[in-house]
């Protein structure tokens, strides 16, 4: 089962997303699993976070949020072949 953003875009394990949130400066994640449906929420993908200047951190994000916006997601790129 293919996972797709609003935008059209097939999320991928491997892709490389930025953090499009004024407050995150330079953050971008990388794709680590992709879930289709966690305790009955929307779709949704484990990313590894990286923060200039930080550690490594793993987080969730709901794939209804990865588009481009103030507080939005834009791929950076795609996993290598």
């Amino acid at each position: 089962m293919s996972i797709v953003t609003k935008e059209g875009i097939t999320v991928k394990v491997g892709q490389v997303w930025r953090d499009l949130d004024v407050r995150m400066v330079g953050r971008t994640c990388v794709v680590t699993a992709v879930h289709p449906e966690i305790n009955g929420a929307k779709a949704s993908v484990s990313m590894d976070r990286i923060t200039p200047g930080k550690s490594r951190t793993r987080s969730q994000v709901r794939v209804s949020r990865m588009h481009k916006g103030a507080t939005g997601w834009a791929l950076v790129s795609e996993p290598a072949a």
